[in-house]
């Protein structure tokens, strides 16, 4: 080993996306959590688990999973938010090290050789390393002359603290199991018929007999951990672009519409992990049109922002009377060119207990008052005209998050339900609530609706009815489909 020339260092978060939920959700903590993901063929697999659990493992099904440890809570994995978290703790890390190479969720490399002198040597490096990940995570990071050793002292290393491997203390790698070189499940399996359960027994073998027991896959595993080759630190490009997207609750070419849901994209953006007390200078907007090739606006910011409501009052005068080319179904912002330096860094992450201001503490008390009430999450709205003379309920108002850390973009309001109603004539006389129970009702006012010309014509028939008790409700006819609904008007 050749530590004095070359310093490499891993960093390794295990169970990141567990201990995501858990800085948000402090509940979760002393409970067995399972993460599972749905995989483009339907297939639900365990994305990532609770350290307390024994004997599943990532991609088990989860069912498989379930009735290993049936008591344990499913969370469906936002890879893209633990994606940029561990982004934002790369870009952090890359104002002190140039060379990073990301390998996986939660598992980085990068290039330390020369940096100890500029910090004031290597304990104050390892420090700083540290000090730029939030304490949450619990990372753990291992310095050696290689990639495998460093990775190995990661491993070694305790829950917020450096290993470092050298020529002195390099037989505690010979310990760890087999698995931590190798990932082929076959040339796992044909090791332990031999008897090789650690990295110790592996490299009482010669290379001449690895080479004719296990052939190419066992000289390479032979050739890493004797350190032969040169495998340096691959830099990656940090992309420090961030974007946030949201579906219209239905197809609009609507001005409010469309500046209530960029207003609430861009409070997301300025929320991320990645942004947060940075100056962003260029927006590009992308709309999504059926029909139409997609709607695209770059707006350069001058001078950058690193405030929400400044960046809105910003677009929307670059923007002014803007008239879109059909109805949009999606939108798409992405902030790009940032610039500045993160705040402190209880400001550079994605935390839902910091209270950033009055206005958000008491948003978030709302929050968990009405969670706590109604045993379920519920998000804090603010109501949105978007169209109060829309001859449609549900397309006059829709309902957006005040918290920017929410999961949901925007909702629509006045959803029709579906009823069953007993009609004489075409006009309702009884609600049929189910087998045993119905509901006469008397006709106050009716009216009707015909809009054709619509991408997805309405044609409905209204009444206003009143219950034999005096309740009184709205619903409608589907002329197209032939189904009633009831609606608040």
């Amino acid at each position: 080993m050749d530590s004095h020339f070359r310093q490499i260092a891993c960093v390794l978060i295990n169970h990141l996306a567990i201990k995501v939920e858990e800085n948000k959700n402090p509940d979760l903590i002393d409970e067995d959590v399972i993460i599972y993901v749905n995989d483009r063929h339907g297939k639900t697999t365990v994305f990532d688990y609770s350290s307390s659990i024994r004997n599943i493992f990532i991609g088990m099904d989860l069912s498989q999973a379930l009735s290993i440890c049936p008591e344990a809570i499913t969370l469906e994995a936002d890879s893209n938010e633990y994606n940029k978290l561990f982004d934002a703790v790369l870009l952090k890390l890359s104002k002190k090290v140039e060379r990073i190479e990301n390998v996986s969720l939660g598992k980085a490399y990068f290039d330390l050789t020369g940096y100890a002198e500029s910090f004031g040597g290597e304990s104050r490096l390892i420090a700083n390393i540290l000090d730029a990940i939030p304490s949450f995570f619990g990372s753990r990071l291992g310095i050696s002359d290689n990639k495998f050793f460093a990775y190995c002292a990661a491993i070694l290393s305790d829950s917020g603290r450096a290993m470092k491997v050298t020529e002195e203390n390099i037989n505690c790698i010979y310990k760890l199991p087999i698995k931590t070189l190798i990932n082929d499940s076959e040339l796992l399996r044909d090791l332990n018929l031999f008897g090789i359960s650690t990295i110790g027994k592996f490299l009482t073998l010669s290379k001449n007999a690895i080479s004719s027991r296990f052939g190419f896959d066992g000289i390479k595993a032979w050739d890493i951990v004797n350190g032969a080759g040169f495998d340096p630190v691959r830099l990656n490009r940090l992309n420090d672009n961030v974007s946030e997207q949201a579906c219209f609750p239905y197809e609009s070419s609507s001005q409010e519409m469309f500046y209530a849901v960029l207003d609430s994209l861009v409070e997301k953006l300025y929320a991320s992990p990645v942004v947060r007390g940075r100056y962003i200078s260029t927006f590009r907007i992308s709309c999504e049109i059926p029909e139409y090739a997609t709607w695209e606006k770059e707006i350069v910011l001058t001078p950058p922002s690193n405030n929400a409501i400044a960046a809105v009052a910003a677009l929307r005068r670059n923007l002014g009377d803007i008239s879109l080319p059909g109805l949009v179904e999606r939108m798409i912002v992405t902030a790009s060119g940032l610039v500045g330096e993160h705040g402190i860094q209880s400001e550079a992450f994605l935390d839902i207990n910091e209270e950033e201001n009055g206005k958000n503490k008491r948003h978030l008390i709302a929050e968990q008052y009405l969670e706590n009430k109604l045993n379920s999450y519920q998000d804090v709205c603010k109501i949105v005209d978007v169209n109060h003379k829309h001859p449609l309920p549900e397309m006059r108002f829709i309902q957006i998050p005040i918290n920017p850390y929410s999961k949901h973009i925007v909702k629509a309001m006045n959803i029709p339900k579906l009823i069953n109603v007993k009609e004489i004539a075409g006009t309702p006389v009884c609600l049929v609530i189910s087998s045993r129970k119905k509901v006469n009702v008397s006709v106050h006012d009716e009216w009707k609706v015909d809009l054709w010309w619509m991408r997805n014509p309405a044609i409905r028939s209204y009444y206003r009815l009143t219950t034999e008790e005096g309740v009184c409700m709205t619903v409608f006819k589907d002329m197209k489909e032939n189904r009633w609904y009831i609606q608040h008007y």
